[in-house]
């Protein structure tokens, strides 16, 4: 998450020109890049349920980036990723 954000912020404020460049710099791959940033539009409540470890055990980072780019909707992201239930117990970190 820490990388989709910070990737995502670079390229919007222009300290990228591309992700050409945040891949070089990273030593990955430009697909990669951006499927990592895609990541930065997730729900708020769906990053603190995976910070806290109340997502699905087969919630993982390597799933997450195979299946970018997520709906822009957040309900949409909810059921997909089978996190419904976070709306009603979210909390504050």
């Amino acid at each position: 998450m820490v990388k989709a954000l910070d990737w995502f912020a670079r390229l919007r404020s222009g300290r990228r020109d591309s992700v050409g460049v945040s891949a070089r710099e990273e030593q990955v791959t430009s697909s990669y890049v951006t499927r990592v940033a895609h990541l930065a539009f997730l729900a708020p409540d769906i990053v603190q349920g995976i910070l806290r470890g109340h997502h699905p055990p087969e919630l993982n980072a390597e799933r997450l980036i195979h299946i970018v780019p997520l709906p822009l909707t957040w309900d949409e992201q909810r059921a997909l990723l089978a996190m419904t239930d976070l709306r009603r117990s979210a909390l504050p970190l």
